[in-house]
């Protein structure tokens, strides 16, 4: 009794915003610590704090992928994409949000390798597969297919001139997102298609 040192792992004044969530899988899994789950994941200590409080953008995909395996959890499980609570939609948006540059970008690199076969990135669009499955796990739907003509609709487009009306016929050079009825982000249109494409 006359010793106060706690260990920092088991100091309840060191709660974090994910530990509740974290232990609950843990037990499912029979880790009863976080050094055991630090073990089994091959992480570092720094790295599960980091998750623990759920700041996973400043973590390699790799740590994430070991932790999601020692947890035996797919990684979109792990990153709160399947948990229907509004904190598992948070943690997605929160994701989503620094993905989205690759997100947009990817439809529209896909759908120009479909057309130009001899184009460079043909090779390339085979790394982002699991972004699909990813995104139907979150319930993410794009808006719009790249390239394709519509109508610009102001609600659900972004135009790059600022003399579109709405009805006016577009491209999509980048899709945008959706969940439902929410607008992550707008589909990124234009007049005309990238030079070279038709």
């Amino acid at each position: 009794m006359g010793h106060d040192r706690r260990d920092p792992w088991q100091n309840p004044m060191a709660e974090r915003p994910l530990d509740s969530w974290l232990r609950e899988r843990m037990q499912a899994v029979g880790l009863s610590s976080w050094q055991a789950l630090q073990a089994r994941a091959g992480i570092s200590r720094r790295a599960l704090d980091q998750v623990r409080q759920g700041q996973w953008g400043s973590l390699r995909l790799e740590q994430l992928q070991k932790l999601a395996a020692a947890l035996e959890w797919e990684l979109g499980s792990l990153l709160g994409g399947g948990d229907p609570s509004p904190r598992g939609s948070n943690t997605a948006e929160a994701i989503f949000s620094l993905l989205q540059p690759l997100l947009t970008s990817y439809p529209t690199v896909r759908e120009i390798a479909r057309r130009k076969p001899d184009w460079p990135a043909q090779n390339v669009t085979a790394l982002f597969r699991s972004l699909d499955a990813l995104l139907q796990q979150w319930g993410y739907e794009a808006i719009g297919s790249p390239l394709e003509s519509v109508p610009f609709d102001p609600q659900l487009h972004q135009p790059d001139q600022p003399d579109i009306r709405p009805g006016d016929p577009v491209y999509i050079r980048f899709v945008g997102y959706r969940r439902k009825d929410y607008i992550l982000c707008p589909a990124k249109v234009s007049r005309s298609l990238p030079g070279g494409l038709s």
